[in-house]
């Protein structure tokens, strides 16, 4: 099948006419490595990839997330959710099936799962290991003078003192990561009130992690009451005004990934800064 063929395929399976025939050269090149590596016939591979594609556009277009299936006598875990985002089609590479799964160590606040899967393009199974973490919540909270209310803690995988955004971990039984990013604040920094919303989410390192970092955003609140920490929490709060936020930035002075994925969700929908 020449690629503009599939162009047109893909063009009604849902793929954009302006990139469809690049996105078929791709295709085609893929379905050829596919066809070459497992002895299938190249039209075989096609189609194969090409349903891929289709239920991938599907489930964005109805904005259906599925969540991935467990390999058979894997047990779902209750109490660390982990990500049920569906990955966007791509041409050139396919999922990783899992024949097995096994826990091998908990630590409190993540588990350790082996997962043996089968590479797509070899046929040989692999064991992958995988680190289940809660979902957790980073707090960008502006205050009624306009400044961001920030933190500063120190850091024991770095050994290091770090300027950051308030959050942490999500509760037990909390499925809302607004008010867990509230619950947060206020725990944090006994800042309060105001409106929320979320503003972006990121999965925090998808090679070995399952979970996802959401970022939600506070305007006008206010310090209402004392901090809450827990034991091993020894947090200052500072307010920066929302200005001086990029030359942090540039400077290096922010080390924190998802306290910078923050402020990048924010600073895109803030143009100019501060208005």
């Amino acid at each position: 099948m020449t690629p503009e063929a599939i162009a047109s395929l893909l063009v009604q399976l849902g793929c954009p006419a302006d990139k469809s025939l690049e996105m078929a050269r791709q295709l085609d090149r893929r379905a050829r490595q596919l066809s070459e590596a497992k002895g299938r016939p190249y039209e075989e591979a096609l189609t194969h990839l090409l349903k891929l594609m289709a239920g991938g556009w599907a489930a964005q277009a109805s904005g259906i997330s599925l969540p991935p299936t467990p390999a058979a006598g894997v047990e779902a875990s209750t109490d660390l959710p982990v990500s049920s985002a569906t990955p966007a089609p791509s041409p050139l590479v396919e999922p990783w099936r899992t024949v097995s799964s096994r826990q091998i160590a908990d630590h409190r606040i993540f588990r350790i799962r082996s997962d043996r899967k089968v590479h797509p393009r070899t046929g040989a199974e692999h064991d992958l290991l995988a680190i289940e973490c809660v979902n957790w919540v980073v707090v960008l909270a502006i205050s009624t003078s306009g400044d961001v209310v920030m933190i500063h803690q120190f850091r024991h995988g770095t050994n290091t003192i770090e300027l950051e955004l308030p959050g942490g971990m999500m509760d037990p039984g909390e499925t809302d990561p607004v008010s867990a990013g509230l619950r947060e604040l206020r725990e944090e920094t006994g800042y309060s009130g105001g409106t929320a919303r979320l503003l972006g989410q990121v999965f925090p390192n998808p090679a070995i992690q399952t979970n996802i970092c959401y970022t939600v955003l506070v305007e006008g609140c206010e310090r209402v009451h004392e901090q809450e920490l827990d034991a091993v929490e020894d947090v200052a709060v500072e307010l920066i005004p929302v200005p001086e936020i990029p030359e942090l930035l540039a400077s290096g002075r922010l080390q924190h990934a998802l306290v910078i994925v923050a402020f990048a969700y924010f600073l895109n929908q803030r143009r100019p800064l501060g208005e």
